[in-house]
């Protein structure tokens, strides 16, 4: 972070009392992460000829938002702000989403489970709604709406940022930089550790790999992307500024992007639980959105910040807890009822035709989500915030990406 960041004369960001200044393209960027998990599950249950090399490395939107929800804490952060408030703030924010993305998909999956399965779906459900899903390695990726595990990663760095924050933001800019770098190297460190503890096949089984599974998926397998991304903003609230612009930064993450699936035919890109996507891409995330930030601090122009970009960014939490289901619901119908588990165990045959229905799956995903942004998500948390959130309400564009 050192060597990509140039100090300036003092900001108001500077002002470490109060809040940074509205950063509007980090909305913009929200949606495009969630369209890139989108895409990833494109690729499983309604595959495209010749592009799901490609479309799998959406998935690494996850680790965009923990970097993006890191980051935006830190920068709305104020010296008064108390645990009580965040922690009501917080539960705002995610919870009442979080209540239809999962008992939406649970309702419309149960008449087809297969008997014994019921009780089991039900305790995955409930794990979710209560935030320790992620804690129990048989549930993380069960249940009926994959994605959920990882709000309670967010909810585990929800619950530690009220202790990490004035710390971070006390540091001084070389500890900061310093401590992006460990941050990096303990994520490459825990990797090549599963690599050696459970060594990559091309064929993977995933019977008795519950460490690898909670390597990957643990909230505390992926708190450093979190961390990451306050250190990121505490640095450029202590007035430095990225020296690497938006278009290099974008540059460096397609670099990224690109050797990713120049290697996908190596044995630790056979399967998510192999890849090292997240250690791949999670730094350049934190240079785009740092550079990002800079552009707008000094007033620069960006296609992110108009509205319909804006909208979007608004309405991607929605998007990102109902789009497995809208996709599911259509690919279990163009492949005859198939489950869940049947789309991971054997992989779904793939057809030009899917193109339609994952734009139908688009287009129906981002419909429901504005409706439920608009009369019920924005609606609810509001009522929630004046009631347990302590302070006033943070602009939407400005809140984290709890994902």
């Amino acid at each position: 972070m050192t060597s990509s960041l140039q100090r300036q004369e003092p900001s108001p960001t500077a002002d470490l009392a109060g809040p940074g200044p509205r950063l509007e393209s980090l909305t913009g960027l929200r949606w495009i992460a969630a369209f890139g998990v989108f895409l990833s599950h494109v690729s499983r249950l309604l595959p495209i000829p010749h592009t799901r090399d490609v479309f799998v490395l959406g998935s690494s939107g996850v680790t965009f938002f923990f970097v993006l929800s890191g980051f935006v804490l830190t920068w709305t952060h104020t010296a008064s702000d108390r645990a009580g408030a965040f922690y009501g703030r917080r539960f705002a924010r995610i919870w009442p989403v979080l209540l239809v993305g999962v008992l939406v998909p649970l309702f419309l999956q149960l008449p087809d489970m297969p008997e014994g399965q019921t009780e089991e779906l039900v305790l995955i459900a409930i794990s979710a709604i209560l935030l320790y899903q992620a804690w129990i390695p048989n549930w993380i990726l069960g249940g009926t709406n994959p994605v959920t595990w990882s709000l309670t990663c967010e909810a585990f760095f929800y619950a530690l940022f009220p202790f990490l924050a004035k710390f971070t933001l006390r540091r001084s800019l070389r500890w900061l930089g310093w401590a992006a770098v460990a941050l990096v190297v303990v994520a490459w460190g825990i990797r090549i550790w599963l690599w050696d503890a459970y060594p990559p096949q091309a064929r993977p089984s995933f019977n008795g790999v519950e460490g690898l599974i909670f390597g990957n998926y643990s909230p505390i397998a992926r708190v450093w992307e979190f961390l990451l991304g306050m250190v990121a903003a505490a640095a450029v609230r202590r007035g430095w500024r990225s020296s690497v612009s938006v278009w290099a930064a974008t540059t460096l993450l397609a670099a990224g992007m690109f050797g990713l699936w120049l290697l996908r035919d190596e044995t630790w890109r056979s399967a998510v639980v192999y890849d090292a996507l997240a250690q791949v891409t999670a730094p350049l995330y934190a240079l785009v959105v740092v550079a990002v930030a800079t552009r707008d601090l000094a007033g620069g122009r960006s296609w992110l910040k108009t509205a319909p970009m804006v909208a979007l960014g608004q309405w991607s939490y929605a998007f990102y807890l109902l789009h497995f289901t809208v996709l599911f619901e259509i690919a279990s119908r163009v492949y005859a009822k198939r489950s869940i588990f049947q789309f991971y165990l054997r992989p779904a045959e793939e057809s030009w035709s899917n193109l339609w229905w994952a734009l139908l799956a688009l287009v129906v995903a981002t419909t429901v989500s504005g409706l439920l942004y608009k009369l019920y998500e924005r609606p609810v948390e509001l009522w929630l915030r004046a009631r347990i959130g302590g302070r006033r309400s943070v602009p939407a564009h400005l809140e984290s990406h709890p994902r």
